[in-house]
């Protein structure tokens, strides 16, 4: 089972790593009202921003706030003390909220550029005709069950990656994860994109408390603690994909588990290989 470490160069989203109450003197507002300040993991770039922004005022109005903005350290509240300390989990909340938004920015942007290049053109047109053909084969529904009821694990995908493009093409979803057939995912957030370098099975039962994954930002972005991943190939060598299985609660997963679960992928690339066009 590989635990490799991103190697793409990705600016992630910020999530929160702690909270401060200081005095409103030394936070520096005026007025000296009590202020939170939410420290961040990383800064924000511009698509985080442009999607606080469309986010916040909603958010201060939902918890009677005074003040809500992006300063070198993070987000800096202020408030009624009462409503501050309250807060810290409504908080992580929406930083999560506005980093999912900001990566559909992101997707939309960069499909977008691409739809302006020959190559883009190639690559959409490509990643339509594989959803398509993978959503016509019978099996593929059956299996996405069976690894559910296999895992325990309450999504699992058949996702289409490329070097540019991570692309659901078949879903199970008994949980409002959010994700449906033909959406992206921003290639660098997604473990997808390692498997695809390294080939290799990657799984864990609790992200939380793994020695790689409670470090690894891909778990805590999406919102999951149990994964399974495992490469799909094509019968010429060809890395088609991955077959994955996500849930927000931890779940055993033994050795026959797997096994089982890479007998699946190994199906569906014979499928898939057999259902493509030369």
């Amino acid at each position: 089972m590989a635990t490799s470490k991103p190697t793409s160069e990705y600016v992630w989203p910020p999530a929160v790593v702690g909270f401060d109450m200081p005095s409103p003197s030394v936070a520096g507002h005026e007025g000296g009202k009590p202020v939170m300040v939410a420290f961040f993991s990383g800064r924000p770039d511009h698509y985080w921003i442009e999607a606080f922004a469309s986010e916040v005022c909603d958010f201060k109005s939902q918890h009677e706030l005074a003040d809500v903005r992006i300063d070198a350290r993070g987000l800096v509240v202020t408030g009624p003390a009462r409503q501050l300390r309250s807060l810290t989990g409504h908080l992580r909340d929406f930083v999560h909220r506005v980093s999912r938004i900001s990566l559909q920015r992101r997707v939309l942007e960069r499909i977008s550029r691409k739809d302006v290049s020959t190559s883009g053109h190639a690559e959409n047109a490509a990643a339509v005709r594989d959803v398509e053909l993978v959503a016509k084969l019978p099996m593929v529904a059956s299996i996405l069950e069976a690894v559910s009821r296999e895992t325990g694990m309450r999504f699992a995908t058949v996702a289409r990656v490329s070097e540019t493009r991570w692309i659901a093409c078949a879903v199970y979803d008994t949980i409002n994860f959010g994700l449906r057939v033909g959406q992206d995912l921003v290639l660098e957030t997604t473990i997808c994109n390692e498997i695809r370098e390294h080939g290799h099975t990657v799984t864990f039962d609790h992200a939380s408390t793994h020695p790689l994954y409670s470090r690894h930002p891909t778990p805590a972005l999406y919102g999951f603690e149990s994964y399974i991943s495992v490469p799909i190939y094509r019968a010429n060598g060809r890395f088609f994909g991955t077959l994955c299985a996500v849930d927000p609660e931890p779940r055993s997963i033994d050795q026959s588990t797997i096994q089982a679960f890479e007998h699946f992928a190994s199906a569906l690339g014979e499928v898939i290989d057999a259902a493509m066009p030369e």
